[in-house]
């Protein structure tokens, strides 16, 4: 269930990214399009990553991720497995510098 709450002029605008999971890895949604058929997010905005119940993340999606998420303001992951989410977490805050 998704609840769409009200924008304030001063909330920046966001965009939301669902990883699909196979055998418990995020994975790109399409991996034979440039970025894993991922749009990058604009400047200015900040992004939401949805990766469900993956307990893990390789290293070409995290990098593919990575390069999507460059120019964002801020991004927030969001998971089922606490574990999976904590790595995700990690590895694209040691990717991304922040």
């Amino acid at each position: 269930m998704q609840t769409t709450h009200p924008h304030h002029s001063t909330a920046l605008p966001t965009m939301s990214y669902r990883l699909p999971v196979s055998h418990g890895w995020a994975v790109l949604p399409d991996a034979t399009r440039e970025l894993g058929g991922l749009t990058p997010t604009p400047n200015g905005f900040r992004a939401r990553l949805f990766i469900g119940s993956a307990r893990d993340i390789d290293e070409y999606t995290a990098q593919t991720l990575a390069a999507v998420l460059a120019r964002s303001a801020g991004y927030q992951v969001h998971g089922t497995d606490p574990g999976g989410l904590a790595v995700v977490v990690a590895t694209l805050a040691a990717l991304l510098g922040r």
